[in-house]
């Protein structure tokens, strides 16, 4: 919060002037005063407490997810069917930077997803062989 008074003032030292145009809590920062420093500081107060408040959600709904044995986080850009494509390809000759464009990745993504590919290659191996 401290941070946000601080910005708002620098701001308005520089005739940077704030105004909220949607809020119920009008918010003018060309006409100073208390009533407006009291304003910024709730509605920072109020920023803060919604982020804590999103971060305990997330954080539940990821121990919820882990309670049922779901994946968490942000799934996999290539499924196993599109890395073995690309491992092929590039086998073949393809350039990787030409793959990882038609694939809509990185290339840092596509090397990524290869390294799954031939981990998973190794352990089917290793399977087969036991």
């Amino acid at each position: 919060m401290r941070e946000t008074l601080n910005l708002v003032h620098d701001l308005t030292q520089r005739g940077i002037f704030l105004r909220t145009l949607g809020d119920k809590l009008a918010v003018d920062t060309s006409d100073p005063g208390p009533g407006t420093d009291m304003a910024i500081a709730l509605l920072a107060m109020f920023a803060q407490m919604e982020r804590i408040y999103m971060l305990e959600r997330a954080a539940g709904a990821r121990a919820a997810k882990e309670a049922r044995g779901l994946p968490t986080g942000r799934p996999a850009k290539l499924n196993a069917t599109t890395r073995a494509g690309a491992a092929q390809r590039i086998k073949d000759g393809a350039i990787p930077e030409q793959v990882a464009a038609e694939l809509g990745v990185s290339r840092s993504t596509l090397y990524r997803e290869l390294r799954k590919h031939r981990e998973g290659a190794i352990v089917e191996q290793a399977g087969r062989e036991g």
